[in-house]
């Protein structure tokens, strides 16, 4: 992951500030920064999103092909997730650099979804047993500002809201053989419920208390954070600690309270952001990578 370079003098500015609820850049301890969300950004795929949180700027693609159910779960379809750390974001990923990093998001996000609450897999299938839709869900990394996992499940819920998928039918003739067809009709397709997609919330334990989207410059005074996947409802489907340090078991609770309060209030604003975009139609502004 990007890091920089602190001072001790600038490291026991951060902590001050953060025991006060004043961060240098004027925000308190569960204020998140401007999250700027655009969906349908890349044209060959079948839903798309970009998002701007601070200097972290991360793009995902969904791409649906049709493949094979699994043989534990014949009558689902399912997601494969695939993470590039672009070596434009910092100079750390170039060559190999950025490859742990990707892996570790990528397992993070098939952790978030090994649920049946968060995606309704059975949508995806076509025929069980036989065919189904997989989604490959794309994630760049293209600039790296802290607080990467965020900004990342805020892409990832966009983009599977932005998902089209073909719909499709099964003709099956005299002899038992079975023919499929899909619909060439753009508005005849399958939408994805992304109601009990969770995001996740990073919380940065910084001296005796925690803050929410934590800058590089704050993440450099964190010895340890706490990741909590949480629903629009507040139900938390996963957590997982990072970084050297400890926490005891009260900071781990009061994280996790803090985790849901402020995960309900980012999904009703993405939820509003995304509903208002989509009631444009064709009608709105396209900014993509020339804004």
């Amino acid at each position: 992951m990007a890091s920089v370079a602190l001072s001790e003098a600038e490291k026991v500015y951060i902590v001050h500030g953060v025991q006060e609820d004043l961060r240098v850049d004027g925000r308190g301890c569960e204020d998140y920064r401007c999250v700027e969300v655009e969906t349908d950004v890349v044209s060959n795929t079948s839903g798309s999103a970009r998002v701007k949180l601070g200097h972290t700027d991360i793009l995902v693609g969904v791409k649906a092909e049709m493949g094979t159910p699994k043989l534990e779960k014949p009558n689902e379809g399912y997601l494969e997730f695939f993470v590039d750390c672009s070596a434009s974001a910092t100079p750390e990923f170039e060559g190999r650099g950025g490859d742990d990093l990707g892996t570790e998001i990528a397992n993070t996000l098939y952790r978030i979804f090994n649920n049946k609450s968060s995606v309704d897999l059975k949508t995806l299938c076509i025929s069980p047993r036989e065919h189904c839709w997989v989604l490959y869900v794309d994630v760049l990394l293209l600039e790296c500002g802290g607080n990467l996992f965020d900004a990342i499940s805020i892409a990832v819920k966009a983009a599977l809201f932005n998902t089209r998928i073909p719909r499709v039918r099964v003709l099956e003739d005299e002899e038992g053989s079975k023919d499929i067809e899909l619909s060439d009709d753009p508005y005849d397709c399958i939408r994805l419920s992304v109601e009990n997609v969770p995001c996740i919330i990073t919380l940065c334990k910084i001296g005796y208390r925690h803050v929410v989207d934590a800058t590089l410059q704050e993440e450099a005074c964190s010895l340890a954070s706490l990741l909590v996947s949480v629903t629009s409802k507040g139900v938390v489907t996963c957590m997982r600690k990072v970084g050297k340090g400890s926490l005891d078991p009260e900071s781990i609770f009061e994280m996790m309270e803090t985790g849901k309060r402020v995960g309900k209030v980012l999904h009703a604003s993405l939820q509003s952001v995304l509903h208002k975009e989509e009631s444009l139609g064709p009608k709105r502004q396209k900014v993509g990578f020339l804004g």
